[in-house]
C-alpha cells in the first residue's frame, strides 16, 4: 500500500473551491433625453474604479464595470456588465453586493439612462445550485430592500425579478381554483371599456373579488376603490359592460388586499392558451402549451396527478393517442412524446427512471405565476 506523504496530504485536504465567475448584467429604462456624454463617462469611470475587483481577466470578467448604450424607438438605454470572481464561499455576498451597489450609485448619481429594468445573473449550472440562488437573494435584498425570484433562461442565466402566484399547477390543470376561463368575456369587456375611458376613470382602481362555490364556477364581483363611491362611475360601468361594481372602502381594500385581483391577473391567470409560468420552489421556469398537454398524460381517472406511479414509454404513448388535450396531429407522433419527455426532464417537470416516468417530487406545489422584469413590476397596478 503506497502511503501518501504528509505534506500532499494536508495540500489535498485544504485545496480551495472550485472558483465560480459571476457575470452580472444590468439594464436600464430608455430615455428620450438621455446622452453618454463625456462627463457622464468621466464619471462613471471614477464609479467603476471605486468598485472594481480584479479577477485576472479580461472582458466582462475583468473585474471593472463597462457600460454600453443601446437606441431603443426614440430613447437610448443603457446596460452596465460587470464580473466577479469568487474563489472562497465566506466572499461572496461582499463581491456580488459591490455589483449591486455599484448599480444603484448609477442611477441614484444620473449616470444610467433610468431606473434599472432588468437583472441578469450568469454563472455555470445556475439552475442546479439553490445554495448559490439563495445567497443571491439574501444579497438582492439587502441591497434593493425587496425579495426576488429567480428565472431561468438556460442552465447558466439567471433574471432576477419578481412573480405574483396564482395557483398550484394542478388547480389550473383541473381548473378547480379561483381564476377560472369562464369569465374572460366579462374580464375583457370590461378591460375594454376602462381603456377607452381612460379618463372618468382616472381617480379609481377596478379589481375583481373571486369567491369559490363548492363544486361550481367560482363567483366573480367586480370592485372598485378610490376616495369615496361614484354613482355616475357605477352607472356608466352598468350602462356600457353590464356589470354593477361595488365601491370598497380605502380601508377595507388596505385590510382585506389578498381578497382583491387585479383584472390584468385574473385575465392572465385565467388563460387556457399559450405556455405557463411555473414557479418550483424558487425558480421559475416556462412551460410550453404541448408540454401542458403531455403532463395530463400522468393524471389518472379522477383527474388527480399520479404522483407516485411510474409509467413506462409504451403505457404514455397509449394515453397520448387518446389524449383530448393533445393536439390530433401529434397523438400518434412517437417523436413528439419522446421530444416533450425530454423537454419536461431537463426543466424538472418529470422524473426519468431509465425504464418509465413519473411526475418530479413536489409537484404538486409547483405554482402557476406570472413573471415580471423589474421595471414591468415596478410599472405594474396589482
Amino acid at each position: 500500500m503506497t502511503v501518501m506523504p504528509q505534506t500532499l496530504r494536508s495540500f489535498r485536504d485544504n485545496v480551495l473551491p472550485r472558483p465560480t465567475l459571476f457575470d452580472i448584467l444590468a439594464h436600464f429604462e430608455p430615455q428620450a433625453h438621455y446622452q453618454f456624454s463625456r462627463r457622464v463617462r468621466n464619471d462613471f469611470e471614477l464609479l467603476a474604479n471605486r468598485y472594481y475587483k480584479s479577477t485576472w481577466m479580461l472582458g466582462s470578467y475583468g473585474g471593472k464595470a463597462h457600460m454600453h448604450t443601446d437606441i431603443r424607438g426614440i430613447g437610448v438605454a443603457s446596460r452596465i456588465e460587470i464580473g466577479r470572481l469568487v474563489l472562497r464561499e465566506s466572499n461572496f455576498q461582499a463581491l456580488i453586493e459591490s455589483a449591486f451597489e455599484l448599480f444603484n450609485q448609477a442611477q441614484e448619481h444620473h449616470l444610467a439612462s433610468g431606473k434599472i429594468d432588468r437583472l441578469l445573473v450568469g454563472f455555470n449550472k445556475s439552475d442546479e445550485r439553490p445554495k448559490d440562488r439563495k445567497q443571491l437573494g439574501a444579497v438582492f435584498s439587502k441591497v434593493f430592500g425587496d425579495q426576488c425570484t429567480f428565472m431561468n433562461h438556460n442552465e447558466d442565466l439567471l433574471e432576477i425579478g419578481h412573480c405574483v402566484v396564482y395557483q398550484t399547477i394542478v388547480q389550473y390543470l383541473r381548473e378547480d381554483g379561483l381564476y377560472h376561463s369562464a369569465h374572460r368575456n366579462r374580464i375583457e369587456t370590461v378591460q375594454r371599456h376602462l381603456q377607452q375611458e381612460v379618463g372618468r376613470y382616472e381617480n379609481f382602481k377596478f379589481y375583481v373579488r373571486p369567491t369559490a362555490v363548492e363544486r361550481d364556477i367560482p363567483r366573480l364581483d367586480f370592485c372598485y376603490t378610490g376616495d369615496a363611491p361614484d354613482k355616475m362611475v357605477e352607472a356608466f360601468m352598468v350602462g356600457y359592460t353590464e356589470e354593477q361594481p361595488e365601491f370598497v372602502e380605502p380601508d377595507d381594500f388596505r385590510s382585506q388586499r389578498q381578497r382583491f385581483v387585479g383584472l390584468n391577473a385574473y385575465e392572465r391567470a385565467s388563460r387556457r392558451y399559450g405556455g405557463l409560468w411555473i414557479l418550483q420552489r424558487d425558480i421559475v421556469r416556462f412551460i410550453s402549451p404541448q408540454q401542458v398537454s403531455i403532463l395530463y398524460l400522468f393524471f389518472n381517472e379522477e383527474f388527480q396527478p399520479d404522483e407516485e406511479r411510474w409509467f413506462t414509454w409504451d403505457e404514455l404513448f397509449m394515453r397520448q393517442q387518446i389524449s383530448p388535450f393533445v393536439n390530433r396531429s401529434s397523438r400518434n407522433s412517437q417523436t413528439f412524446l419522446e421530444m416533450i419527455l425530454e423537454a419536461l426532464v431537463r426543466n424538472g417537470f418529470v422524473e426519468d427512471g431509465g425504464e418509465a416516468f413519473r411526475l418530479a417530487e413536489g409537484f404538486s406545489n409547483f405554482k402557476h405565476v406570472s413573471f415580471y422584469q423589474l421595471g414591468d413590476y415596478r410599472r405594474q397596478r396589482f
